[in-house]
């Protein structure tokens, strides 16, 4: 219970109390000194806590980084060639063919009557060419001295060859078919004859021109993908490798 009593400070205590007094009087001395300190440690600790800030935001995705515009002629052809496999030409087949078999007799002379099956196959697909811009070799030439970059650039590069053949195999099917219990359908023949087809519509492609139409649109890809970083006025040559 409070006595009224004034509170007699000993030992340590007063010597606090003497050190407090003592601070609140020089401050009250020197409040303009004092407001400038404040001033001066606020903006340190915001300075501070900018760089702290700065240095926990996150960096420049790669992707972002990629799409910067590059400025050097070494840097442009780094990514025609990271562009690995570049498509050129598509072409589409719808191919029929037939596997007519009969059982033989032991000496493999004639045909076992009443043993014959046959069928038809559709096999129908996509064949694409491309070529490889990994073993791409550049060449500047006539590079402008202003801006560094090449009048015109010759590129070597291996010749466009197919690089897939994909079944459909929603529309790939066996049609018009006559089975016979004497001679059941070998399902290796099947396997075989998809190898024909397979065979048959590369032939079919290469003997279309898909090779010289893959050739006609990578000149014109490399040339989008090196005009559009060196200016719209350089030159591209292809040499194609044998």
């Amino acid at each position: 219970m409070a006595t009224g009593r004034p509170h007699r400070l000993e030992g340590n205590e007063m010597e606090q109390d003497t050190k407090i007094r003592s601070t609140i009087e020089t401050a009250r001395k020197n409040r303009a000194p004092l407001i400038v300190i404040i001033l001066v440690l606020i903006v340190v600790g915001g300075y501070a806590g900018y760089r702290i800030g700065s240095a926990m935001s996150p960096k420049v995705s790669g992707v972002e980084a990629r799409n910067e515009r590059v400025t050097t002629v070494d840097a442009v052809f780094e990514q025609v060639q990271a562009q690995g496999t570049l498509v050129c030409a598509s072409q589409s087949y719808d191919l029929y063919s037939k596997v007519e078999s009969s059982n033989r007799d032991l000496l493999n002379l004639f045909d076992v009557p009443f043993t014959k099956n046959k069928y038809w196959m559709r096999y129908v697909g996509t064949i694409q060419a491309g070529v490889n811009l990994k073993t791409a070799k550049f060449t500047s030439q006539n590079k402008d001295k202003k801006s560094g970059m090449p009048k015109s650039v010759v590129v070597d590069l291996d010749a466009p060859k197919i690089i897939s053949n994909t079944p459909d195999m929603d529309k790939t099917e066996i049609v018009d078919q006559e089975n016979n219990i004497l001679n059941p359908i070998d399902p290796d023949s099947v396997v075989d004859l998809q190898k024909h087809c397979i065979e048959q519509s590369n032939k079919d492609a290469l003997n279309g021109g898909l090779i010289d139409q893959a050739k006609t649109f990578a000149k014109q890809n490399l040339q989008t993908m090196l005009r559009g970083a060196m200016g719209s006025d350089v030159k591209v040559t292809i040499n194609w490798r044998s």
